[in-house]
């Protein structure tokens, strides 16, 4: 026996409807189970030939039901020929195809483990920013910040090289003993809390931090001033590069 077709046209002469590109185990299903009848039409898929019956077809024979009854006696052996209408114009198709889907079913693992690698990889992403230098463009002259005696200055600098210091003053005055070398932004927060609380209005507050320093130790000042920044403690902060003179 030649070998079939890997999928079928399949011509549903009783409604008159076509389905292109079935596949081939889903053919032989659909004669199993009796959907497909042997008047019914098949032809190879993406071939133009003419439309042969299913009991014609060799591949589905062993697929097809055997009669559940004798003839009766008197009655001819052969049934009356059935007439066939013609097959369906190609434009008569809804969208010029129609989707089977009683036996398709959609593979989940592929999606799944695409997930996994797009999650791993944006895991693997956070937490080399979390640990990359402060990234602020180079600047052409060095000097000290623009003088705001309203501004409020929070400097982390390097103390060795595993630890770091804070510093809070106002304006462009050093920072007051009680203020300077702190050892965590925890500290930094209540000597800046501090200083809020004696001011009319809210202040801007600057970050100026060394450039080699990892910049998680400007983002987690950050998340404490955007809270005072929508409680308007503050009217506004900014990060830059420490060039203010040290105490």
């Amino acid at each position: 026996m030649a070998k079939p077709p890997k999928s079928f046209d399949v011509w549903f002469v009783a409604v008159n409807t076509v389905y292109r590109a079935v596949p081939y185990q889903v053919v032989a299903d659909w004669t199993q189970q009796g959907r497909l009848s042997a008047g019914d039409r098949l032809r190879a898929a993406g071939v133009e030939e003419a439309w042969k019956p299913v009991n014609e077809w060799e591949c589905f024979a062993d697929y097809l039901p055997r009669p559940a009854f004798a003839p009766i006696p008197g009655e001819p052996a052969g049934a009356a020929p059935i007439e066939i209408p013609d097959a369906p114009e190609e434009d008569a198709l809804i969208g010029g195809k129609k989707t089977i889907d009683e036996d398709d079913e959609v593979d989940m693992i592929p999606l799944i483990d695409i997930s996994m690698v797009l999650l791993v990889f944006f895991i693997m992403v956070s937490a080399a920013g979390a640990l990359s230098p402060v990234d602020v463009p180079d600047m052409r002259y060095g000097g000290e910040l623009v003088s705001d005696p309203e501004a409020i200055t929070i400097s982390i600098e390097k103390a060795n090289d595993e630890e770091v210091h804070y510093s809070v003053r106002s304006g462009n005055q050093p920072a007051k003993p009680a203020d300077a070398k702190l050892p965590n932004p925890e500290a930094a927060l209540r000597s800046l809390d501090a200083m809020l609380s004696e001011r009319t209005r809210p202040p801007e507050v600057r970050l100026a931090c060394e450039k080699s320093l990892p910049s998680e130790r400007v983002i987690e000042l950050s998340k404490q001033l955007k809270e005072r920044l929508k409680a308007r403690k503050i009217n506004s902060f900014v990060a830059t590069v420490n060039e203010a003179p040290k105490n």
